[in-house]
């Protein structure tokens, strides 16, 4: 008996060996967003959805800015704003910092739900995904993160090592989503079209504002008043997604004018929309996020 239990134990030990070998192997091209769980508390952020997450580049920040802001954005399903990336964003900001720059994102999006009840946050779906249910957001590797999202496909740890670029998209260690993807502008308005036309039929007529966001999206900025400077930012998207986001909240304006007063400056990119190319209508192209990321630089060194 005693001989089969010390089999057993090694047998378990190996294995568990093993799995924590390829969990060491995983890295920004593992996933979209493993790497914003392996790094340490942060002093200055980008706060946000998808759009942040690709569109605003912390390398270029720091070389504008002197200053490094980690990208801590997700996706609108992910990370609209509530209590779970409220309380994600706590854990991942260094409690000490009183000097942080921080760029808060926004749009119609993040600050509404698909819930029939918009405000019924016990039911938010972003509860059941990686920002909701890792609670360690700085450890190396990040078993939690692994077992909990990865939902046993470990093998595309492995895959991901061979064809590290397969998927087209690797995250950087400063949080930037760098998806790197080559279409001409023909393709770019194929994108653009499906992409309006799902957002009118898949998302347009079951999004609804919600409260209870916008009162976190508040309570999200007065929390980062307490550790640095707040500067709130509404990405510029193609116009007809644009159009879009005006039918679902149209007076968007107007209920951000709110919470103003409670940032240093805010920056309503959208009255740039033209001026960009997109991937999709919501992302930005590769030159595009440069001049984004430099534009929001320029303004953020205007009040400083």
């Amino acid at each position: 008996m005693k001989k089969f239990l010390i089999q057993v134990a090694v047998f378990v030990f190996i294995v568990l060996g093993f799995v924590f070998l390829i969990f060491s192997l995983a890295d920004g091209y593992t996933d979209p967003f493993y790497i914003r769980f392996t790094t340490p508390v942060q002093n200055s952020l980008i706060i946000g959805t998808s759009r942040a997450a690709q569109g605003i580049q912390p390398a270029l920040l720091k070389k504008e800015l002197n200053e490094d802001i980690f990208n801590y954005s997700f996706t609108v399903g992910h990370s609209p704003y509530g209590p779970t990336y409220f309380n994600s964003i706590r854990k991942k900001l260094n409690k000490q910092t009183t000097d942080g720059v921080f760029i808060v994102t926004v749009d119609p999006w993040s600050i509404s739900s698909r819930n029939e009840n918009p405000n019924d946050s016990l039911n938010f779906a972003e509860i059941q995904l990686c920002v909701g249910n890792t609670k360690n957001v700085t450890a190396k590797p990040n078993v939690e993160y692994l077992f909990k999202n990865m939902k046993g496909k470990y093998a595309d740890i492995i895959k991901s090592k061979i064809f590290p670029n397969r998927s087209g998209m690797f995250l950087h260690d400063d949080g930037w989503l760098d998806v790197t993807i080559d279409i001409d502008s023909v393709r770019r308005e194929e994108n653009i079209k499906r992409k309006a036309d799902d957002y009118r039929e898949t998302m347009l007529p079951f999004f609804t504002f919600s409260s209870f966001r916008f009162n976190y999206l508040r309570r999200t900025i007065q929390f980062l008043n307490n550790h640095g400077t707040v500067y709130l930012v509404r990405l510029p998207v193609h116009p007809e997604i644009f159009e879009i986001e005006q039918q679902l909240m149209p007076d968007f304006n107007t209920k951000i004018e709110d919470i103003i007063p409670l940032v240093e400056a805010y920056y309503d990119m959208t009255g740039e929309n033209a001026a960009y190319a997109y991937i999709d209508g919501n992302h930005l192209y590769k030159v595009s996020r440069e001049r984004v990321t430099e534009n929001i630089a320029n303004f953020i060194k205007d009040y400083q």
